[in-house]
């Protein structure tokens, strides 16, 4: 049986997940509980007045006298109101499980923030509560619910017909559920992308994925953006134009931006554009577009000092889309200018991989003779196969770089680390990241070059 706690405040690194008060009925209405869209496959209607949304928080609010009433309202730290509400019905004591359930206002769509709560409420449940099974479900005309789950761990148990009724009538379910036994050990986040080309195993690819935190997430994580930021630096004037291409959810764009660089920044991925545009703010001054790397006619020749090459050579896998993205980086930039490029490195994936899995080096996803991992659903390079890829593209490299080295390694180790640590951890890694016997030990290689 579970051990029931009731609804306590539950917090994940971007999210404070609280009670509700009737005090939040106006956010709640301003925010999702006012909109047909976001209300489109609950099982209630959109709220048409504030008077409606105060009765349904003064229910929660009752409900919270009782310990297996679980309720949250989802509050984003940097925001500090509610802009969805996410919770714990139905509870069964025999069968110790739960099911859950949640929305979210439009505005925050495609960030990763519905995710994060589901894991924060799934750790609660589990770790603070004992639940045995907990359950989750949605219509099939909303797949991007069960996109939530998947990268949750959940498992997809079925497809209930005409099992369902909600604000469209009846429906078709789709039934999610995960096991305290799988808690901490989630679904390879690749099962069920089916690769037809490149621009299509990247928009599914990141509808999965939270980009907008993987290089700010942890000391960790950090090591990559401040090694590249720092050869970036290296080659800035006041006044330089920058061309990000592969922008994902914006960090070096924003970064650069806020240091008084005119910014230029390019995205394939509709969920990482929506995770940029969620970081803007009025004082940006940043030319933002939805498009492809390998189709630069929007910008004119030789028009940027610095081109940031650093999401499409994760993603494009034949060498001939390879060479007429290099081409395109290298028309639009100035015939001074810098051109840097990021890479997955292949030879070290393996050994985090064997990390994570005690298993890869006999079951992993790589030929067991040439030691090359199999590029799905990223596209992994060796120093020597990065190398030959510029020759053949007319660019004279300036700089090899093991951008993070082995922090994802030992990312355990770093993150416990306290600052003067860190920092002295910083200065070894720019110490050894260019050495030639430390290039392959790195999960990321930044490629510094000139036409």
């Amino acid at each position: 049986m579970p051990t029931h706690r009731g609804t306590q405040t539950v917090e994940t690194p971007r999210l404070m997940l609280r009670r509700a008060t009737v005090d939040d009925a106006q956010a709640m209405f301003d925010h999702w509980a006012s909109d047909p869209q976001v209300t489109r496959y609950l099982m209630w209607p959109a709220h048409t007045s504030t008077d409606l949304t105060r009765q349904v928080l003064q229910s929660w609010v009752n409900g919270y006298q009782q310990d297996n009433f679980y309720q949250w309202l989802i509050v984003p730290k940097d925001l500090g109101q509610p802009i969805g509400s996410i919770s714990g019905m139905n509870p069964n004591d025999q069968l110790s499980s739960v099911e859950v359930a949640y929305c979210i206002g439009r505005p925050w769509w495609h960030q990763g923030l519905t995710t994060e709560a589901l894991q924060g409420v799934l750790g609660y449940l589990f770790e603070t509560c004992d639940f045995h099974r907990i359950t989750a479900k949605h219509d099939t005309r909303n797949p991007h619910s069960g996109g939530v789950m998947q990268k949750c761990g959940m498992t997809c148990e079925g497809t209930s017909r005409e099992s369902d009724y909600n604000s469209q009538g009846i429906c078709d379910t789709v039934h999610y559920a995960i096991l305290k036994r799988q808690w901490g050990h989630p679904k390879d986040f690749t099962e069920g992308l089916v690769y037809d080309n490149d621009t299509q195993l990247v928009q599914d690819l990141y509808r999965r994925l939270d980009e907008s935190r993987r290089l700010t997430r942890s000391q960790a994580a950090r090591v990559e953006f401040l090694t590249t930021v720092r050869y970036i630096e290296r080659y800035l004037t006041p006044g330089f134009k920058i061309l990000d291409i592969g922008a994902g959810a914006g960090e070096y764009s924003l970064y650069f931006a806020r240091k008084g660089y005119q910014v230029s920044a390019l995205e394939l991925s509709e969920a990482n554009i929506a995770a940029f545009r969620a970081k803007l703010t009025p004082e940006d001054n940043i030319d933002l577009a939805q498009g492809n790397a390998l189709d630069l006619s929007r910008y004119p020749d030789n028009a940027f000092d610095i081109v940031l090459l650093f999401g499409p050579l994760y993603h494009l896998h034949s060498q001939a889309d390879k060479l007429r993205c290099i081409q395109e980086a290298k028309r639009v930039c100035k015939p001074d200018g810098k051109l840097f490029f990021a890479f997955i490195a292949n030879d070290m994936v393996i050994l985090t991989m064997f990390h994570e899995e005690p298993d890869y080096f006999v079951h992993g996803a790589y030929d067991k003779e040439t030691f090359r991992c199999d590029d799905f659903p990223f596209v992994f390079h060796t120093v020597d196969a990065c190398r030959e890829l510029l020759r053949e593209g007319g660019v004279k490299v300036l700089h090899e770089v093991a951008s993070d080295g082995v922090s994802e390694l030992f990312q355990e180790k770093i993150n416990a680390m306290d600052e003067a640590s860190y920092a002295q951890y910083l200065r070894y890694h720019f110490y050894t990241c260019e050495k030639p016997e430390h290039l392959g030990a790195s999960n990321h290689l930044l490629f510094v070059g000139k036409a």
